[in-house]
C-alpha cells in the first residue's frame, strides 16, 4: 500500500512540477486509484469539490481554507503538531467548517492528522471516525434534528468544547478533552479509556483509567460510572454514581498540581513516577494518555512528504530533477 502510495505521488509530482514550484501547499485527491493534484490556500476546497464519497483527500503541511463536509471522505493531514523527527509541520485548516455526512451511506468520514483552531459544527453525523486531530470546539447545531452518534476519537486533543446532540453516543480513547457536555444527558451516551477530562457537565457516561480534573454536573446520575480514574478534587467525585476503585486526591497535592493546569497545546500530560504510584489502570498500566493498549501519539499512521524539492527547468536533455522523501508512520 505504501509503495502504491509513493509511485502514485510520484507520477503526480513529475506531471505536475510547474504547479508545485509555485506553492508548497499540495493536495491530492484518489479517487480509485487515480490521483489528482490541487495547490495554494484553495486546495482543500478545490479536491473536495471534485471528490466523491469514499474517495482520499490528503493535505501537507501548511494553512489551508475549510470547507463544509457533506461526503464520507478520508481526509489525511500531515499531523496536528510539529513532529520534529519527521520534520514536518501541522496541517491547519484556518476556517469554520460544518459536517453534515447522511448517516444512510456505506462509506463513513475519518480525519486523521488536522490541527484546527476554529469551530466545528456537526449537523448531522454517524460511525465517524477521528484519529490525531486537534480541534478547538466540536458542537451540534441545528438544535434538537442534530445527530451525532456512534463517533470515534483516538488520540485527539478538544481545546475548548465538545457538545454532544441528543440521543448522541461519542466515545474518545488516550485523547485529551476539555468541557465534555451533551444536549440530554438522560439519552446521551460518552465514553472515556484513558483520557485526561477536564470539567465533566454529563451524566450517562463511562469513564475508565482516566485523570479527571474536574466536573460542573454528575451528581444524580446514577448510570454514570468510573473505574480506576484519578480525580484531582476529592469533594466532587459523585457518591451517587457507582465509583469503582478511583484515587481521589487534592489538586494542590505537589504529586499532581502540575496536571491542574488550563489546557496547553505544549502540555503532554505526561506522569511522574509518584503519579504513577498513586494508581493502575483496569489492565495494569498507567492512567492517562498513554496508559493502555494503544499509548497516545499524535504521529499520522499514512506516509508524510518530508521533502518535496523540483527544479525550476528541466535540462538541456528533456529531463526533470525532482527530490522527495515520504516518511511512513511505524
Amino acid at each position: 500500500m505504501r509503495k502504491k502510495f509513493f509511485f502514485a505521488l510520484l507520477s503526480v509530482v513529475c506531471f505536475s512540477w510547474r504547479a508545485s514550484a509555485q506553492s508548497s501547499l499540495l493536495v491530492t485527491l484518489n479517487h480509485e486509484g487515480s490521483i489528482s493534484t490541487y495547490y495554494g490556500s484553495s486546495a482543500l476546497q478545490e479536491a473536495y469539490n471534485a471528490a466523491n464519497h469514499g474517495d482520499v483527500i490528503t493535505l501537507s503541511s501548511g494553512s489551508f481554507l475549510g470547507t463544509d463536509i457533506k461526503k464520507a471522505i478520508t481526509l489525511r493531514g500531515a499531523g496536528m503538531t510539529v513532529d520534529t523527527v519527521a520534520h514536518t509541520e501541522p496541517t491547519v485548516i484556518s476556517s469554520d467548517f460544518i459536517i453534515d455526512v447522511s448517516d444512510t451511506l456505506s462509506h463513513r468520514l475519518t480525519m486523521e492528522g488536522i490541527y484546527s483552531n476554529q469551530r466545528v459544527k456537526v449537523s448531522t453525523l454517524k460511525n465517524a471516525m477521528f484519529l490525531k486531530c486537534r480541534f478547538n470546539e466540536v458542537i451540534y447545531t441545528n438544535g434538537n434534528s442534530s445527530t451525532m452518534k456512534d463517533l470515534n476519537f483516538i488520540h485527539c486533543r478538544i481545546a475548548e468544547h465538545f457538545y454532544l446532540a441528543a440521543n448522541g453516543s461519542a466515545s474518545f480513547l488516550n485523547c485529551v478533552v476539555m468541557n465534555p457536555s451533551q444536549g440530554n444527558s438522560e439519552t446521551s451516551v460518552f465514553s472515556f479509556t484513558n483520557c485526561y477530562v477536564d470539567n465533566i457537565n454529563m451524566g450517562h457516561s463511562e469513564y475508565k483509567n482516566c485523570i479527571i480534573k474536574h466536573t460542573s454536573r454528575v451528581n444524580g446520575y446514577a448510570t454514570t460510572t468510573f473505574y480506576n480514574n484519578l480525580w484531582l478534587n476529592s469533594s466532587e467525585l459523585s457518591l451517587n454514581s457507582p465509583n469503582k476503585t478511583n484515587v481521589k486526591i487534592s489538586p494542590d497535592d505537589e504529586r499532581v498540581s502540575y496536571l491542574n493546569v488550563d489546557y496547553n497545546d505544549d502540555n503532554d500530560y505526561q506522569l511522574t513516577d509518584a503519579v504513577r504510584a498513586l494508581i493502575k489502570g483496569t489492565d495494569g498500566t498507567e492512567v492517562g494518555i498513554y496508559g493502555g493498549s494503544l499509548p497516545y501519539d499524535p504521529t499520522p499512521t499514512n506516509p508524510q512528504i518530508t521533502k518535496f524539492n523540483v527544479a525550476a527547468k528541466s535540462t538541456a536533455d528533456g529531463k526533470l530533477s525532482v527530490d522527495i522523501e515520504v516518511n511512513s508512520a511505524n
